[in-house]
């Protein structure tokens, strides 16, 4: 078997943690199949490449070797995140990465794949190339990546995104470790890359970011009247609300408050107010051990069976799931 070319890009503000966690991925990989077939070569070749070009990169007292050209046969290039979150930083980096949009084109029409994590994804969708496809992001980017990237089909609650084209994006920041294994699965198959969770302590079945998204740390925006009308959803979530009187109350019609809302907030103001429901269960489950019936009405809920289906819908889990993994016990204690 012929050993595989991955390039790991560097750029400016590259996240460290990330850039050299995917490297030591397909070490274990090389490492796991030398102990299966002592005598077969490596199954991939790690390579650091510089953005537009440069042999080295420093960042604090690290120093990172690059090389000065590419192989004619690069199995697949990897974008990984950044230190880089504000608006005009991830602006900043997207327009660098467009001035390559050529480079990256060409990878593609090579059979290159073309992956990126975390607000990586930011740099690969600026290419162009996942536009009309589907793709994920770091979960609390999300509205700033639709409002950069509209062409892109957002799919956020997914860990791993595959477009079927060779583009490949993750989720928020440690998304990269499941990105990586979807890229050795594809090339290895499951049976080796359940081996290599096993050894890493990793659980192949975390597919999804739908856990930990938090509806109080999405992207702010500049609509007063719709953030007014936020923090009333969020300080009566557990009445009953309508939209029609909702709209009565904020001197609005119906239309305009969906069309105003939508357009600050990504959603309508009653997938809103689900959200705002399912978080305030999450903390609960979080901090508590309140039956899951007293916390479903305390946010609203009256059928357990509706409320059960509502929270696995929103966190892919269970409400007891989710308790089971994310329960503080000290909180109790305190």
């Amino acid at each position: 078997m012929t050993t595989r070319q991955i390039v790991l890009l560097v750029y400016p503000k590259v996240s460290l943690a990330q850039l050299l966690g995917m490297q030591e991925l397909f070490g274990f990989a090389n490492e796991l199949y030398r102990f299966q077939h002592p005598t077969a070569e490596p199954l991939y070749h790690c390579r650091f490449y510089q953005l537009g070009g440069g042999t080295s990169y420093t960042a604090g007292a690290l120093n990172i070797a690059c090389d000065a050209a590419l192989p004619d046969d690069i199995d697949t290039l990897l974008i990984p995140g950044s230190l880089q979150h504000e608006a005009a930083e991830l602006t900043a980096m997207a327009a660098q990465f467009r001035q390559q949009k050529a480079w990256f084109g060409a990878l593609q029409q090579q059979g290159t794949r073309l992956a990126a994590g975390c607000n990586g994804t930011f740099a690969l969708a600026a290419t162009g190339l996942l536009d009309q496809a589907q793709a994920t992001t770091c979960w609390f980017l999300e509205q700033h990546f639709r409002h950069m990237f509209p062409k892109v089909q957002v799919c956020a609650e997914h860990l791993v995104c595959s477009s079927g084209n060779g583009l490949y994006t993750a989720g928020a920041t440690t998304g990269y470790v499941q990105l990586v294994l979807q890229l050795i699965r594809e090339q290895q198959g499951s049976r080796f890359v359940s081996q290599l969770s096993k050894l890493m302590l990793n659980e192949p079945a975390s597919i999804s970011q739908a856990p930990y998204m938090s509806v109080q740390q999405l992207v702010p925006h500049q609509d007063a009247k719709i953030a007014d009308i936020q923090l009333h959803l969020q300080r009566h979530l557990a009445e009953e609300l309508d939209l029609a009187s909702l709209a009565t109350k904020f001197y609005m019609s119906t239309r305009t408050l969906i069309r105003r809302f939508k357009q600050a907030t990504g959603d309508t103001p009653m997938a809103f107010l689900q959200k705002l429901r399912i978080e305030k269960a999450k903390k609960m489950l979080e901090t508590s051990l309140l039956p899951v019936e007293d916390i479903m009405q305390s946010v609203g809920y009256q059928d357990l069976s509706s409320f059960r289906k509502l929270f696995l819908q929103y966190t892919s889990l269970t409400p007891k799931s989710y308790r089971e993994r994310f329960y503080l016990q000290d909180v109790e204690v305190a």
